[in-house]
């Protein structure tokens, strides 16, 4: 019984430590002294549930930062930014002296193997209560559970933020997120990204 809580614990512990993410590296324009008081985000996701949801808690992290932030996806709920007339005319309607823009830059599948448990009756207390043939028979009586495989995917997320007066990216952090549905890697970026922006010092 102890073995197999052992082998449960591990097989817990390793799907555990797949689904997380990590900041792999931030850049910041050494040049850069300007800090930001009006931001737009911008997430690139064709799902509109989890763009407004992206988008919402990053003007949420940027607001408690001290600069103000809109959504993209509340001012144009149905639009993308693919076009520049587009997007020129975003950033001039809200005012935005700055642009953080969240897209993905990568993404490939990995996966994890949960190695089965053996769970021998009798194999501890009491097992030498019935006699030889108890005893026999108990450790004859083996239930085996089988192992199998979990498939992760490992999202590159790449967060970058733009002077709107330049055009020019002035800081950005890379991301990676090992997760099996695409909701739960979302909130792992989210709870992951709010201190590189936070430590930042871009917005007043």
């Amino acid at each position: 019984m102890k073995t197999r809580f052992l082998l449960l614990c591990f097989a817990v512990l390793l799907l555990t430590s797949c689904a997380s993410t990590e900041v792999m590296n931030t850049w910041k324009d050494d040049t850069q002294s300007q800090q930001f008081t009006n931001v737009l985000v911008v997430a690139v996701n064709k799902v509109p549930a989890y763009r407004t949801l992206i988008e919402n808690e990053l003007v949420n992290i940027i607001k408690k930062s001290g600069a103000d932030a809109k959504s993209a996806a509340t001012i144009l709920p149905n639009t993308d930014l693919t076009d520049e007339a587009t997007a020129s005319s975003a950033t001039q309607d809200t005012g935005a002296d700055g642009v953080m823009i969240v897209r993905l830059v990568d993404t490939t599948k990995e996966q994890v193997y949960t190695p089965g448990t053996t769970y021998v009756q009798g194999a501890y207390g009491g097992r030498y209560n019935r006699g030889w043939q108890g005893y026999y028979n108990s450790g004859y009586r083996v239930t085996n559970t089988p192992g199998y495989y979990s498939e992760y995917k490992v999202s590159t997320v790449e967060t970058a933020i733009f002077d709107t007066a330049t055009n020019k990216r002035v800081w950005s952090t890379i991301t990676s997120t090992t997760e099996a549905r695409e909701i739960d890697a979302i909130n792992s970026f989210l709870k992951a990204i709010r201190k590189p922006i936070q430590e930042s010092d871009l917005f007043q």
